[in-house]
């Protein structure tokens, strides 16, 4: 063992207590050891408070004493009992003498003496607590006052590696009667002040040792985060540049030349509006950065080496000094492909609005030619014509006609978003009745048999007519679909769920997997033979669907597979009688007509303008026709009309504009207005409303309808 000289040892005087300063962990198990073993010799005691792995360093040491020493020496875990002597923390004076204190007085109890080493301390300054180590050695001393032994403490030099505590460090100094450290001279050489100056002198160059190695760490990590950081910008996968307060172009990676496909040289110190197509959008850039804001995603077209152009996102921001702009940090981003998406995007927006104005205005221009038909219809029935048959037939094709050219408008309607519901208390007993009146004719034309089983119970809160549409629609399809005298069924009742389910179900070809997959699509007609016997434009079944979503439902088609029949079910919310529902829309017509009136038609097709005249006149009024709005204002005074019904699609001037000027002139105001418009929709109804008419018709005119409203005019005059 390696004898230690320090100021006065165990063989000297008791009541000393003296700290060591140490970076040498085995020559302070020896002095230790050595300490223990002095008084220990001495037939005394001692007292070992330490750390699990210093006990484990000193009792070796200690071996080699008379036989029976180490019985009157005592050992305590530092950290256990530094816990049962502090208070949050603190050191507690009565919890100290209680477990301390008493340690002391009974190894004290003889007289012999008592050497103490105690490692709590140390653990209180590892911890950062310094006060409460200067607190802890107070009590020690404190207990020295009340009874004699030598306490032994020691601190490593690594809890003090900064300038920042030399007041800690002078404290600790302060409460032993003797400091020293491993390097210092031994006891008696120097006075109490020389060993504080000798120490606090150590503790400053290790202070100092320890601060150059921690800058030149520091300096090796930041030179090593700074190659990092170097090598993450150049290579980061984002074009990446940095620009002047000038405009110049400071800096660039990889990627940012790759983008563009210049070399260093050529692109890094021009200025950055050269490469830019649109001079607008750098002065942009340039201004928002000067002011200090934020660029985020601004598009931007640069120019590239080969002389193509580059779409990009640009982000960038500014570094500032003193309220002086320094440079800017700018990340592009290839946009290419989203411009790309972009533009297909725009181009299939707008070839599919393109498709929803020509649909509106097939059905529109397909209306016009229908009037006059129906209109000869009418009048064949009127005078009795014989071909009964060929008038039966023709009236067939005209109705089937005039639903194609219906579902055509409807659906160009719904997806436009223009279709307004008229929603009510609807039993649903009712619009099925609708619905098989409205599929009656296709069902008897095949020869099917229908079945009906409806809970007359169910009611919806909806537009009866839509959703009379929607399952006129269904009942079409199941028609088409399935081989003469086949069999469907419609059934009605509450699901599981409460809400109302509405099946109809066909004996007919069924469908794929496939095709139930895009039966709802627009146009989607799934595979037909080269006769197409089954008809129909593909719009029914995509109608249905978006009318069933429109009353917050849903339809679902299923089949078991080709020739295995098919079902389709539409979900409706039922009505909640108890939650009450929004009032219904009135309908837009007002009621007008009679018989035995002065009658001013205007329309630009002669055709249907003229067939209407003979009809009307047939049936008891006096006709005026004209083909162009200003021969009706001429004709005015003349004539002197009951009701004007009046094309709106009219050349030189609109219907609505005629409609104002005929009500300005003398006897106008008694006029009743009737617009005819191959356009239905409420704002069409509104601006018609609006420019004075008393009603609206679309085009083909159902010639009922007008005679009734020409009916109830005459009988209010």
């Amino acid at each position: 063992m390696q004898t230690l000289s320090h100021p006065e040892t165990p063989h000297g005087r008791e009541g000393h207590h003296f700290v060591r300063f140490y970076d040498d962990e085995d020559l302070l198990a020896d002095e230790i050891a050595q300490h223990l073993l002095a008084a220990l010799a001495q037939q005394g005691s001692a007292i070992l408070i330490a750390t699990p792995v210093r006990v484990a360093a000193v009792l070796p040491r200690l071996p080699g004493t008379t036989p029976g020493c180490l019985a009157r020496l005592v050992v305590r875990d530092a950290a256990d009992t530094l816990a049962a002597i502090c208070v949050d923390g603190w050191p507690d004076d009565a919890r100290f003498d209680a477990v301390v204190g008493a340690l002391v007085r009974s190894a004290r109890a003889t007289g012999a003496p008592l050497h103490a080493y105690g490692e709590m301390v140390a653990l209180l300054c590892a911890d950062g607590r310094f006060e409460a180590a200067v607190r802890l050695e107070q009590l020690w001393n404190a207990l020295a006052g009340q009874t004699t032994f030598s306490l032994f403490c020691a601190y490593p030099w690594s809890l003090f590696p900064t300038v920042e505590l030399a007041n800690s460090f002078a404290a600790i100094c302060q409460a032993h009667t003797h400091a020293c450290s491993q390097k210092q001279p031994a006891a008696g050489t120097v006075s109490r002040p020389d060993q504080f100056r000798l120490l606090e002198l150590e503790r400053k160059a290790l202070a100092l040792d320890g601060e150059v190695r921690r800058r030149r760490d520091a300096e090796r990590l930041a030179a090593a985060s700074e190659a990092d950081l170097a090598d993450f910008l150049d290579n980061a996968a984002e074009g990446i540049h940095r620009v002047g307060a000038d405009g110049t172009i400071l800096w660039a990676n990889k990627a940012e030349l790759a983008l563009l496909g210049y070399r260093w040289e050529e692109y890094v110190g021009r200025h950055i509006a050269e490469f830019h197509v649109d001079a607008h959008v750098i002065d942009h850039i340039l201004a928002t950065l000067q002011k200090g804001e934020t660029v985020y995603d601004q598009p931007a077209r640069l120019r590239c080496k080969d002389g193509g152009i580059r779409h990009v996102l640009i982000h960038s921001n500014a570094r500032f000094e003193n309220g002086e702009l320094r440079y800017t940090r700018c990340f592009t981003r290839d946009a290419t492909e989203r411009h790309e998406r972009d533009a297909l995007l725009a181009t299939l927006t707008e070839a599919n609005r393109n498709k929803d104005q020509f649909l509106a205005m097939l059905g529109h221009e397909l209306r016009n030619p229908l009037s006059p038909i129906l209109l000869a219809l009418e009048m064949m029935e009127l005078r009795g014509d014989s071909a009964t048959t060929e008038r039966q037939l023709i009236r067939r094709q005209v109705d089937h006609l005039v639903r194609l050219v219906d579902d055509l408008l409807d659906i160009a309607r719904v997806t436009q978003g223009k279709v307004v519901l008229r929603r009510a208390r609807v039993p649903v007993s009712e619009v099925i009745d609708k619905a098989v009146e409205l599929a009656a004719a296709e069902i008897s034309a095949h020869a099917h048999q229908l079945t009906l089983t409806v809970d007359p119970a169910l009611v919806v809160f909806g537009d009866a007519v839509r959703l009379a549409q929607v399952l006129a629609n269904l009942l079409i399809n199941a028609a088409r679909y399935t081989p003469r005298q086949g069999r469907i069924r419609l059934h009605a009742a509450r699901d599981a769920a409460g809400q109302v389910r509405i099946g109809v179900t066909d004996n007919g070809r069924g469908m794929t997997a496939a095709e139930l997959r895009q039966a709802f699509d627009l146009f989607y007609q799934g595979a037909r033979g080269i006769d197409r016997a089954e008809g129909g434009l593909g719009v029914g079944l995509a109608l249905a669907r978006r009318l069933v979503e429109l009353h917050e439902g849903r339809i679902d088609a299923f089949s078991a597979g080709p020739g295995q029949g098919c079902e389709v079910v539409v979900r409706l919310p039922a009505f909640d009688a108890a939650a009450g529902a929004p009032p219904a829309v009135a309908a837009n017509d007002a009621p007008v007509g009679g018989s035995g009136l002065a009658i001013l038609l205007v329309d630009d097709n002669e055709d249907a303008v003229r067939m209407l005249g003979m009809l009307l006149t047939q049936h008891g009024h006096k006709v005026d026709v004209c083909f162009d709005p200003h021969t009706a204002l001429a004709r005015i005074d003349a004539f002197r009309p009951d009701v004007a019904v009046l094309d709106i699609g009219l050349p030189l001037m609109s219907g609505h504009e005629l409609a104002q000027r005929l009500r300005a002139m003398p006897g106008g105001e008694r006029c009743r207005m009737i617009a005819l418009s191959g356009y239905g929709q409420p704002e069409d109804l509104a601006r018609s409303r609006a420019a004075g008419f008393e009603a609206h018709l679309v085009k083909p005119v159902m010639p009922e309808r007008l005679l009734s409203l020409l009916t109830r005019e005459q009988a209010v005059r």
